[in-house]
């Protein structure tokens, strides 16, 4: 079986309600995309607030960038590096109008809270991602003026982001409408590798085309677009519970074949039981990080760099390989895959 890349067509029962889980802060807004989120909630801030500067996490997507700097927002990054796990860089006197908080693959020990806490009583405008901890017991900072949080990493949704005023309501109102060609495209993507990987039908290139093209189609136009229905039914009526009990029985199989392997160093030391994680990442020697990653695309295991290298501010990403723990796999399968990394690792 495919282990890894994108998540095909939702099949399960939506007989749950979730309205609560997302009822976070004074107004949350669902939108298309994590990009969309940031963009909107940059719109909002600009109607009342003069903003030249952000202090920005160099560990982060570049695509996270992109509603800045359409924005006409400068962006100063502190740095996110590794040194025996995760560290920040972060001055504290640093000139900025927003400082950009982010919390790292749903480990607890990532929080943001006490620069965040800082920066909000030095009278800056604070904007937490919360995208990898948003199942984690706790998702966020109550210090945060904003939250936005990216949904299509975790769920099999074509489009799917939050953004959060904490204080307020927000001022602008969204649009009702989505990309929807993106969107039609991408759910032609979603069936069709359902129907390759569930039915054997079908061939890889043909979803994996549809795949590029709609994420290309977001690239060119993500801006002031909303959530598309059936992926907000999805996510307000799938059991979020049994999603998370499975991440969490993954995630232990994982730590349980690893923790005792010396050339196998964890991104993230600190591991919490009760966190929920988007991955496990962790780092090799370069050299040897590539040619495993190599091996397992021939076996067809699919494992994510984060992030890919259009950002050179960090010493992570040369080294990073994020391992698959989400819940379309049973405890079995992660450790197969994870027996077969380590057979590849040798």
């Amino acid at each position: 079986m495919e282990i890894g890349s994108e998540y095909w067509k939702y099949e399960g029962n939506l007989e749950c309600d979730n309205s609560k889980f997302w009822n976070i802060g004074k107004d949350t807004k669902f939108l298309l995309s994590g990009r969309t989120a940031i963009y909107y909630v940059l719109k909002n801030i600009l109607l009342e607030n003069t903003v030249q500067k952000a202090y920005f996490p160099s560990y982060s997507c570049h695509s996270m960038s992109n509603p800045f700097e359409d924005l006409g927002i400068e962006i100063e990054y502190y740095d996110v590096y590794y040194n025996n796990g995760l560290k920040y860089n972060i001055n504290l006197d640093e000139e900025c109008d927003i400082f950009f908080a982010m919390n790292y693959f749903g480990y607890s020990s990532t929080n943001m809270e006490q620069y965040i806490k800082y920066f909000k009583e030095k009278g800056k405008i604070v904007i937490e991602d919360i995208t990898h901890s948003i199942l984690s017991e706790k998702r966020y900072s109550e210090y945060s003026d904003y939250l936005i949080g990216s949904l299509r990493k975790w769920f099999p949704i074509a489009s799917g982001a939050i953004a959060v005023n904490m204080s307020t309501n927000f001022l602008l109102e969204t649009k009702k409408d989505s990309n929807e060609n993106m969107i039609i495209t991408k759910q032609k993507a979603m069936q069709m590798k359902k129907d390759y990987i569930k039915n054997n039908f079908g061939k890889k290139e043909d979803f994996l085309e549809k795949y590029t093209k709609s994420n290309k189609m977001l690239e060119e136009d993500y801006k002031d677009y909303s959530i598309d229905e059936e992926s907000l039914k999805i996510i307000m009526k799938m059991n979020l519970q049994s999603i998370i009990k499975q991440r969490k029985e993954n995630v232990k199989v994982i730590y349980e074949k690893l923790q005792k392997k010396e050339d196998i160093q964890f991104l993230i030391n600190d591991f919490n039981e009760n966190d929920v994680l988007l991955f496990v990442p962790i780092m090799l020697e370069k050299d040897k990080r590539n040619s495993l990653r190599k091996y397992l695309i021939e076996n067809e295991i699919y494992l994510p760099i984060h992030w890919p290298l259009e950002n050179k501010l960090n010493n992570i990403i040369d080294n990073e390989l994020s391992l698959i723990c989400d819940q379309r796999y049973s405890k079995n399968e992660i450790a197969e895959y994870i027996d077969k990394m380590l057979e590849g690792n040798k």
